[in-house]
């Protein structure tokens, strides 16, 4: 064959498996991994810049293209976001490890080709339009490694923004006050996400506020990337605002209309889809259903523009039943049962056992209670209770109680008030002076109130709780005397970074008794006490208070306070500092505030907080002393 000829034929096979490598690139590239954040539709006016250069190797056309094997693909000069969106918009970065490993050196040139553009938009959902993006191949011992050196260059800015509503909406300022907090704001980088972010707020306080019928008419973004600049123009047509309709209970076990005062409003009321939620909150809180579902009839919407609440309801389990063993340096080992009957009868009643026992603590209640739901929701209560302490170096009780009562609760706030008539008895090894046997009958009003914000029960970052309690009436053992007490508590926990968290926490108590506070004569369970795990820790259970005859008898009064650190080193355990201060004392000059410093260990369990401490108590005199607490959950 003559040389010319056979030169051709060589030439004609080259450009065929040239054509055949392009082909199966560029089907590849279609087919391989993930798709990036791709940018939104924008119209833009491009800058006239020259594509940046790319290093290739060449292979002689008379000469066999090789086998070509790449190792590594860096990234260089983006944040992890930015690479990240960025490696998953380059073909080459796609392929499966076997696929790079063994390419022919066309297909890798067609790849590497690609890069510049692949990367460029990546970068348009950052607000880069317009990057310089350098790539070079260096070898390696078994291949290549790909190196892209990305400039992302000057950032496309916000130059304005014209945002607006027509339509009803545009009288309503909750809505309205929306188009100001759409981002990004003038000035700033015209990242994507932030964009589609606010435009979707909007979006959602509309449909929240019963503008069902919204839609936007006008989405727009120019960017010049010459000027490095974008003008954002919205615009949404409201249309008018839906009403609040019937609410419509489902078939359930209760009493017709039993649930209907929970319903807060009247059909015609302006739609808010708060209330929605308000209802299958309450609904959720009288423990009744395993499910709620709480949703808007869009397809029986009237010519008034009424729209039908339907309500759906689960049963839950009737009667629950509950057992756990239980442990406490304050308490001791002990065990808990309990039984809860959700519902009694179709009027929605409730019966309710509780029973405990511990080595210092035991107590077996039983409660009964009627619905309340009319104005503030909750309950009529009757409850019978025993409860005995018997702590190891303070005065101890045994107290049986009758107590009727009204409680609610409409979140952050519940309020409860009772009557209660109980017969008490003191444990002792002392006598306190001869005529005193220790029994005791009481007869008192108690008011209590608090305020409860939780954002976790089980792992609160940022919480809030403040109890407050008021009680007064009569105590009669040897002679009939009156009594009046006050509480206040609170407990902040606050969370300064993702490892770091403070708790502070205050106690403060105070009693007015027409006797002697140092005669048995007091009941021990109206008497206070400090020390203990969630009291000042580095002392005894119940520990810190006035002394007689060796024992612990308690105070008229009290006061505590406490500081606590906490540093996370891992997601879930973490070390604790703290401070605990306070005393309960009878007079104001009986005031010797005790202290107690330590140390713990913290662990976010699955099932709340386990926190397990050494203290020191500062006082020998008062019982301070080297203790270990343990503790689960944080009071709240």
């Amino acid at each position: 064959m003559p040389p010319r000829l056979r030169r051709r034929r060589h030439c004609a096979a080259l450009a065929v498996g040239l054509f055949a490598s392009t082909f199966a690139a560029a089907a590849l590239a279609q087919s391989a991994g993930a798709a990036p954040a791709t940018p939104i539709p924008v119209v833009t006016t491009p800058a006239k810049e020259p594509p940046p250069p790319i290093e290739l190797a060449t292979v002689p056309a008379d000469q066999a293209l090789p086998r070509v094997s790449v190792t590594d693909i860096a990234l260089e000069g983006l944040d992890a976001e930015e690479a990240t969106n960025a490696r998953i918009a380059m073909t080459v970065a796609r392929l499966t490890p076997k696929q790079r490993g063994d390419m022919s050196e066309a297909r890798l040139q067609f790849l590497l080709r690609r890069i510049p553009a692949e990367v460029a938009k990546a970068l348009e959902p950052f607000g880069w339009y317009s990057p310089a993006v350098d790539v070079r191949r260096e070898p390696v011992a078994d291949g290549v490694r790909i190196v892209v050196r990305v400039d992302p260059g000057e950032p496309v800015l916000v130059k304005s923004i014209d945002a607006d509503i027509s339509g009803e909406a545009s009288e309503d300022r909750f809505v309205m006050r929306e188009l100001p907090k759409i981002e990004p704001d003038v000035g700033e980088r015209f990242v994507h996400v932030d964009y589609e972010a606010g435009k979707l707020r909007v979006d959602r306080k509309l449909a929240e506020r019963g503008y069902f019928d919204a839609k936007r008419t006008e989405n727009r973004v120019d960017v010049r990337r010459a000027a490095k600049s974008a003008d954002i123009r919205l615009r949404w047509e409201s249309g008018p605002r839906h009403k609040m309709g019937e609410a419509r209970f489902g078939e359930n076990h209760l009493r017709k209309g039993l649930l209907d005062p929970l319903v807060d409003w009247e059909p015609g009321d302006a739609y808010h889809r708060n209330k929605l939620t308000r209802l299958q909150t309450r609904i959720a809180q009288l423990d009744y259903f395993a499910l709620i579902e709480v949703s808007p009839n869009d397809e029986e919407i009237d010519k008034a523009l009424r729209v039908p609440i339907d309500i759906t309801l689960t049963p839950a389990k009737r009667t629950a039943y509950s057992g756990a063993i239980r442990f406490g340096s304050d308490t001791g080992v002990g065990v808990r049962a309990s039984m809860n009957r959700r519902w009694v009868n179709t009027r929605g009643h409730k019966w309710a056992a509780d029973l405990e026992w511990s080595q210092r603590r035991a107590a077996l209640t039983t409660r009964y209670r009627v619905p309340s739901l009319r104005r503030l929701p909750g309950w009529w209560f009757g409850e019978v209770g025993y409860l005995s302490e018997d702590p190891v170096n303070a005065l101890g009780y045994d107290r049986l109680g009758v107590s009727a009562g009204w409680q609610g609760r409409r979140d952050p706030f519940s309020l409860s008030a009772r009557l209660v008539f109980a017969e008490e008895r003191t444990r002792t090894s002392i006598r306190i002076f001869d005529g005193t046997d220790g029994r005791q009958t009481l007869l008192f009003p108690e008011v209590t109130a608090a305020y409860r914000r939780v954002d976790d029960p089980l792992q609160p970052d940022d919480s809030l709780q403040v109890t407050a309690a008021l009680r007064g009436g009569l105590v009669e053992s040897i002679e009939r005397r009156s009594f009046v007490q006050a509480e206040i508590g609170a407990q902040w926990l606050h969370t300064i970074s993702d490892a770091q968290l403070m708790i502070v926490r205050g106690d403060l108590a105070t009693t007015s008794y027409d006797g002697n506070p140092n005669t048995l004569e007091f009941p021990v369970s109206l008497r206070y006490f400090a020390g203990g795990d969630r009291s000042i820790r580095g002392y005894g259970y119940r520990e810190v208070g006035p002394r007689f005859g060796g024992d612990i008898i308690g105070g008229l009064h009290r006061v505590v306070v406490s500081a606590e650190y906490q540093y996370y080193f891992l997601d879930d355990w973490g070390a604790a500092f703290f401070v605990d201060a306070g005393d309960a004392f009878n007079s104001r000059s009986e005031f010797d505030v005790k202290v107690g410093v330590g140390i713990g260990a913290r662990w976010r369990s699955p099932v709340g907080l386990v926190g397990v401490d050494v203290a020191q108590g500062l006082d020998d005199e008062a019982g301070g002393g080297t203790r270990l607490h343990i503790s689960f959950g944080v009071g709240f």
